[in-house]
C-alpha cells in the first residue's frame, strides 16, 4: 500500500542565495558552478553557459552546496521543471533556484525524482503557483507537493526500471550534439568566409503563421514535435508542416532549431524553410550567426522581438548547385539522424511517463 505524504515533509527545502548574498561581480570565468533556473535542461543541469563563483565564495555559501541526490527545482518560470544531480561534482544552488535534499532514509531518490516529474505533479505545480506574468514558487508551495510512495524495494525497481530508458534517452542527445557539431564545422570550414552575392530574403519560404498558443500545448501528449520560443519542445496533436524545416523564436532572444519530418509551432515561432534544396544549408546558416541575431535582429523596448525583413535583407552567401549538393550528400543524413534520434526519444519519454502511474498502481509490474 502506498503511502501518502508530501515534499516538506521527506525533504529539506532552502533557497538559493539572494543579491545581498551574491553579486553579479562575484562571478569569474572558471570556478564552482552555480546553478540558475535556465541551466535546468531535460532534467539535468546543461553546463553550457553555466556561471561560475570562485573556491572562497563557495565555501562562503556553503550551505548552499549541491550534492547527488538533490533535486533542483526553479523559482519563477518553468516552475514544474526540475534538475536530478547524479554525481558528487561541486555544484552551488543559485539565486532563483530551490534545493530539496531528502531526509527521509525510505525513499529512494531516483523514484522521487521521477514522480516529481510526471504529468500530475507538474500540473500540481503550475495550478499552485503564484504571480500574475510570470508563474513563481515559494518554499511553503514547493512543501505542500503531494507525495504518494510505495514501499522501497518497489522504488528502486521502479526508479531504476525507469533510468534504463532515460540512459537511452540521453545516449541519443549525446549522438545528436556530436553530429550538430559535425555539421556545424563542416558549415563553418566551406562557406562561413565565403563572399556574399545575395540576400537571406533570395532562399528563403516562410510557412504559415500558427494559430496555436504555447499554453495550449502544454499539457498535449500528441505524436509531434511542437517548437515555442522557449527552450522545450512540446507535443501536439496534428502536424502544421512537414519536411525539413526551421524554427526561429520571434520574442526574447534568438534560438533556431531544425526538425525533419511531421511537426507543429506556435504563434511566437517562425518556421521557414528554403529554395532550391537549402534547407540544411538555411539552417546551419541561421545557426552560425545566432549571437549576430541577438544583437542585430532582435529589438525593441521591453521584450525585445525578431526584425523579420530586417534578417530577410542581410547579405549571404548562395552556394551553387554543384556546391549544395555536394554539402547535401555529407549534411542530411546527419540532420536526418538527428530528428530521427529525438523521434525515438519522444516516444522512449512518452513510454517513462506512462509506466510511471501504471507501475505505482500495480497494473504493470517489472519481473527480473
Amino acid at each position: 500500500m502506498n503511502r501518502s505524504t508530501t515534499l516538506g515533509e521527506i525533504s529539506d527545502i532552502i533557497t538559493g542565495p539572494f543579491g545581498s548574498q551574491l553579486h553579479m561581480s562575484d562571478y569569474v570565468e572558471e570556478g564552482i558552478p552555480v546553478i540558475m533556473p535556465q541551466d535546468i535542461v531535460d532534467g539535468t543541469v546543461s553546463l553550457e553557459s553555466i556561471a561560475h563563483i570562485s573556491n572562497e565564495d563557495y565555501n562562503r555559501l556553503i550551505r548552499y552546496a549541491v550534492t547527488n541526490n538533490d533535486i533542483i527545482f526553479a523559482r519563477r518560470g518553468d516552475i514544474e521543471k526540475h534538475a536530478f544531480i547524479t554525481d558528487d561534482s561541486l555544484l552551488l544552488c543559485g539565486t532563483g533556484c530551490f534545493r530539496v535534499r531528502i531526509t527521509d532514509s525510505s525513499i529512494y531518490p531516483l523514484f522521487l525524482s521521477y514522480f516529481l516529474d510526471r504529468l500530475e505533479t507538474r500540473k500540481w505545480l503550475t495550478t499552485h503557483a503564484i504571480g500574475s506574468n510570470m508563474p513563481n514558487l515559494n518554499t511553503t508551495i514547493l512543501s505542500s507537493v503531494p507525495v504518494e510512495l510505495p514501499d522501497y524495494e518497489e522504488q528502486v525497481k521502479i526508479g531504476d526500471f525507469l533510468y534504463n530508458i532515460e540512459k537511452k534517452i540521453q545516449c541519443n542527445k549525446k549522438i545528436n550534439d556530436n553530429l550538430q557539431q559535425m555539421a556545424t564545422t563542416a558549415y563553418m570550414h566551406l562557406f562561413h568566409c565565403k563572399k556574399s552575392n545575395g540576400r537571406l530574403g533570395d532562399i528563403l519560404i516562410e510557412n504559415p503563421k500558427s494559430t496555436i498558443q504555447v499554453g495550449e500545448a502544454k499539457d498535449k501528449t500528441g505524436d509531434f514535435p511542437f517548437f515555442t520560443s522557449g527552450d522545450s519542445i512540446l507535443r501536439w496533436t496534428e502536424p502544421i508542416v512537414d519536411g525539413r524545416n526551421t524554427f526561429l523564436n520571434t520574442g526574447g532572444n534568438a534560438d533556431v532549431k531544425f526538425y525533419v519530418g511531421k511537426t507543429a509551432y506556435s504563434t511566437d515561432t517562425w518556421c521557414i524553410t528554403a529554395r532550391n534544396d537549402m534547407e540544411d544549408y538555411l539552417y546551419l546558416l541561421l545557426n552560425s550567426i545566432r549571437q549576430e541575431l541577438n544583437l542585430k535582429y532582435f529589438q525593441g523596448t521591453g521584450l525585445k522581438h525578431l526584425q523579420k525583413p530586417l534578417l530577410k535583407d542581410r547579405a549571404v552567401y548562395i552556394p551553387s548547385n554543384s556546391e549544395i549538393t555536394s554539402f547535401n550528400a555529407e549534411i542530411k543524413p546527419w540532420l536526418t539522424m538527428i530528428s530521427n534520434n529525438t523521434r525515438e526519444s519522444y516516444r522512449l519519454s512518452a513510454l517513462r511517463d506512462w509506466l510511471l502511474p501504471m507501475l505505482m498502481n500495480g497494473q504493470a509490474t517489472i519481473a527480473y
